[in-house]
């Protein structure tokens, strides 16, 4: 018994890895897609919002199209929102508080938005 109990004591165990983080998700569930590079990050289709998160060596890039609030979770670093709605449509990011930190107008995008720091984002009609 003693042998068996020194045999096992050294190896490591798989609950001593360290846990992956937590992939970024939304709620309610947009589609999102996965690339390897950002050069392969396709152009964000008309009539929708494009939010980009890097994760695992990755990018993950969510596509919002209907009007709506968005919970945002496990979103970190720093990432890229493009409207490519029409008219007036905007998309405001809010932190964890509930703060506007970024308004993107439609036709415009942003770069470096705090994931860090944001708790939703929002599809709306009203201007920026």
């Amino acid at each position: 018994m003693v042998a068996t109990m020194t045999a096992t004591m050294g190896a490591a165990s798989p609950m001593d890895a360290p846990a992956a983080p937590a992939a970024p998700a939304t709620f309610p569930s947009v589609p999102a897609k996965y690339y390897g590079n950002a050069g392969d990050i396709p152009k964000c289709r008309p009539g929708h919002v494009c939010a980009t998160v890097a994760y695992g060596g990755k990018y993950h890039v969510f596509d919002f199209y209907r009007y709506g609030t968005y919970g945002l979770s496990n979103w970190h670093g720093r990432g890229r929102v493009v409207n490519e709605q029409a008219g007036g449509a905007a998309a405001r990011v809010y932190d964890r508080s509930g703060a506007e930190t970024a308004c993107v107008a439609a036709g415009t995008a942003i770069a470096g938005a705090d994931w860090d720091r944001a708790g939703k984002i929002k599809l709306t009609t009203a201007r920026c």
